[in-house]
């Protein structure tokens, strides 16, 4: 008798299986039941339902309940991949490659910075301080030989000027002790916290929530409903739907329709812990973490007025030599030889006066290198912490509304037949948006319009909500959490140690 081994229903190709449910769902219109699905295409019924987690995840599916009690997947944007594919796949390589650029360019940037900022805040101090000590000098010393040698003084002055200015500033970067450090962080951290900002504060939060809702899947049996996840994430219907379709997938998860047709969410997988669920605190949706503001940065406000200053400084300067280099005619050349008049034009004729005979085209150097270069430096200076603030005041305005949102649909959970908008109010600059008493009425319209529920006025304009159904699933949820036995998931005496 001769023996064949058969492929077993669990080791079976993902890919072909999952490519035969997208065609199938296309033909029926993008819905269907398991059994509909094992129908159409003969596969076996774990196969299907292991392969719909990962069509639902791709295509981003939702689930409805049917009359009988059946699960019914959809897609309500169509079958069409949302994770793979050349256009996913491209937006995914836009998205790095971006990233990756704004990081290059960002340290370059912050090396730029350095020298323009305080090199050309200290350079054009330099001119100004020699042009006026020049005139100066030039008025009250007569003529003759003193004008022979006065280029020399003047260019011995600037040079002490910026040896004073050069020692200051390294003194200051080299010398950290807890005198300086008690003023606050150095200069150059300072600039570039005030043009890119602070590293994100929290850029583990997505993974803190993610933490935080499996430790709420498992204080609560391993279930954890779709109003549930909203109430801890913040998140609409259509973003929780997206969010628990990568659980299910992640965490071996199932949908689950209960006896009274609820549908809830079950990971077995998650119960078995070497820790005892039932004594784990059962973590709140009324209060569930509410992720900070992004801040503009660390700095003192006198120190970011400081580099605004500096940075103004610079343009002020820049303009003004790209302005005298442009329009100014040769002239104040013959002008400065004669006698140094102290107006408007002196430090350029002074600056002029100084680099003719050292370079061929003074005005071109000045033009270029003190003209166009510190103002095009200096706006861009601006011009990134002025777009960055845009960014982060509307990733602010983001982060209040789903903190907001946690606090209402937390609060229409606990209050299902009777939600009185009046009771929910935001707490903290970190959960209250713009409008929010219109946010809230849209929030609040939203979920009970989705979950059939009715409205009933109480006083002139003032009303009140009540969600009979939402009320029935709750109750329903609780009671099937209730019938769970834990011990099934208890991970028993050890029966073996490798350490032994």
């Amino acid at each position: 008798m001769v023996m064949t081994k058969t492929k077993k229903v669990y080791d079976f190709n993902m890919p072909r299986v999952k490519n035969q449910l997208v065609q199938v769902l296309r033909k029926q219109k993008n819905e269907s039941t398991i059994a509909d699905l094992v129908s159409a295409s003969g596969l076996p019924k774990f196969q299907v339902e292991e392969a719909i987690k990962v069509v639902s995840n791709e295509y981003r599916g939702h689930m409805k309940v049917s009359e009988s009690g059946e699960l019914l997947y959809y897609f309500p944007q169509g079958m069409r991949n949302q994770v793979k594919g050349f256009i996913p796949g491209l937006k995914r390589f836009l998205s790095s490659f971006g990233k990756v650029l704004i990081r290059i360019l960002t340290f370059l940037f912050k090396i730029w910075i350095m020298v323009m900022l305080v090199g050309y805040f200290v350079l054009f101090l330099v001119i100004l301080i020699a042009a006026v000590a020049a005139a100066i000098a030039i008025s009250f010393g007569g003529k003759g030989n003193r004008r022979s040698s006065g280029k020399g003084g003047v260019f011995y002055l600037v040079i002490k000027l910026f040896e004073l200015f050069a020692r200051i500033w390294f003194y200051g970067q080299i010398m950290k002790g807890p005198r300086i450090k008690a003023k606050g962080r150095p200069l150059h951290k300072a600039v570039f916290a005030f043009v890119f900002g602070e590293p994100d504060p929290q850029k583990e939060w997505e993974n803190d929530e993610r933490k935080y809702v499996i430790s709420y899947i498992q204080s609560h049996k391993g279930i954890i409903t779709l109003e549930e996840l909203m109430a801890i994430t913040g998140k609409n219907t259509a973003e929780a739907n997206e969010l628990i379709n990568s659980y299910l997938l992640e965490y071996e998860g199932e949908p689950q329709v209960t006896g009274q047709g609820s549908i809830i969410f079950f990971f077995p997988e998650l119960l078995r812990t070497a820790q005892s669920v039932t004594a784990r605190n059962a973590l709140s949706l009324t209060n569930p973490n509410k992720r900070q503001l992004v801040p503009f940065n660390y700095n003192e406000k006198k120190k970011n007025r400081w580099i605004a200053f500096f940075n103004g400084f610079n343009l002020a300067f820049g303009s003004y030599f790209l302005y005298h280099a442009a329009v100014v005619p040769d002239l104040y050349i013959e002008v400065i030889r004669r006698k140094l008049v102290i107006d408007f034009a002196l430090v350029y004729r002074f600056l002029n006066t100084f680099l003719n005979g050292i370079v061929d085209n003074p005005p071109a150097l000045i033009f270029m290198g003190l003209g166009v270069v510190p103002l095009v430096f200096s706006f861009f200076f601006y011009f990134v912490p002025v777009v960055r603030n845009s960014r982060r005041k509307k990733r602010n305005e983001e982060i209040k509304q789903d903190n907001f949102r946690k606090k209402i649909y937390g609060y229409i959970h606990a209050n299902a037949m009777n939600v009185d908008p009046r009771e929910i109010q935001p707490q903290g600059e970190n959960e209250t948006p713009k409008k929010s008493d219109k946010f809230k009425e849209k929030v609040i319209k939203q979920y009970v319009g989705e979950k059939s529920g009715d409205v009933e006025a109480v006083a002139e304009n003032v009303y009140v909500y009540k969600l009979p159904e939402l009320r029935r699933q709750i109750e329903d949820v609780n009671r099937h959490r209730d019938n769970i036995d834990l011990s099934k998931y208890a991970t028993g005496k050890i029966v073996f140690d490798s350490g032994e």
